[in-house]
């Protein structure tokens, strides 16, 4: 008995360390009076290591897949999302929206995304108050325009690929934004460069990338670039995440690095090569690895 008790025992704790560390996908369900989402689901991904204990919040990303995804794909973490957010400690939030003009958060579906955030809150320690955005194609939509009916609850969003942007606007000067398109895709690669020139003329410097010979589809590097961007954005202020620190809006960032979007070349702030750009392509960078995901290391 006692060998088979002294085999038994590490068994047991093979078996079950795992369980105490594994992701889980979950959902939550919220009624609305839209017509095709009576009852929206809301799949939501619990992060290796999530610490009920912790003195910390847990950040949430939320991610926006193409038109009338069901949410549950991009919660479960694809396209490497998964192992990003568990690196992170971070929550994968994703609504199953269909139709009703669901981009336009003000309409219904933006209560409905908080409604649900609150339910996750009930059993998780979450952050609703800072959050990050992601999206492509139809949930690029979404991904800029949610942030900007409520900037002040957005920390940085992500668009890759949109058809639709959010009128620029001062308000956004504080809240981080990335714009991604591939230039084969050239309706949106128009629409998503003329929303970046407009937002940089109101003083909001919004980080542009093309990829070349893309079409409508998700570049990998486009997402490296994607998620250098939220990580440096969700590190850069902790104090999101902690309820007893001093709240701050904003952080001085010194430029180091200057990108020409034309050539996707950069260089380093100040330099004659830098101070050449032509104004409407200098890409603005604070973060090192922010300009070598934009530049794919190719660093002066």
């Amino acid at each position: 008995m006692k060998w088979q008790t002294r085999l038994l025992f590490p068994l047991l704790l093979f078996l079950l360390l795992p369980l105490q560390t594994q992701a889980q996908l979950k959902s939550v369900f919220v009624k609305t009076r839209a017509k095709e989402n009576a009852r929206v689901t809301v799949y939501y991904r619990v992060p290796k290591n999530y610490d009920p204990e912790s003195r910390m919040l847990y950040r949430v990303l939320i991610i926006f897949g193409g038109r009338n995804n069901t949410g549950k794909g991009e919660a479960g973490g694809r396209l490497g999302w998964g192992e990003w957010a568990d690196k992170n400690g971070i929550f994968l939030v994703s609504p199953g929206f269909r139709n009703d003009e669901y981009w336009y958060p003000e309409k219904w579906s933006g209560r409905a995304l908080f409604s649900a955030l609150k339910q996750i809150k009930k059993e998780y320690r979450i952050c609703d108050t800072k959050l990050l955005y992601y999206g492509y194609s139809g949930g690029a939509q979404c991904s800029n325009l949610f942030p900007a009916w409520r900037p002040w609850n957005t920390r940085a969003w992500v668009s890759h690929a949109s058809g639709v942007f959010h009128e620029p606007n001062v308000r956004m000067r504080n809240v981080a934004g990335l714009v991604t398109c591939g230039d084969a895709d050239l309706q949106r690669y128009i629409i998503s460069r003329r929303f970046v020139e407009e937002a940089r003329k109101k003083g909001v410097n919004i980080i542009w990338k093309s990829y070349p010979n893309h079409p409508h589809d998700v570049p990998p590097d486009s997402l490296k670039l994607a998620r250098s961007f939220l990580e440096y954005y969700h590190r850069l202020y902790p104090e999101d995440l902690n309820r007893f620190a001093r709240s701050t809006e904003s952080k001085e960032r010194q430029i180091l690095y200057v990108g020409d979007d034309q050539d996707h070349v950069i260089y380093k702030a100040g330099t004659p090569e830098a101070l050449n750009i032509l104004p409407e392509d200098r890409v603005y960078f604070s973060s090192e690895a922010i300009a070598r995901a934009w530049c794919g290391d190719k660093m002066p």
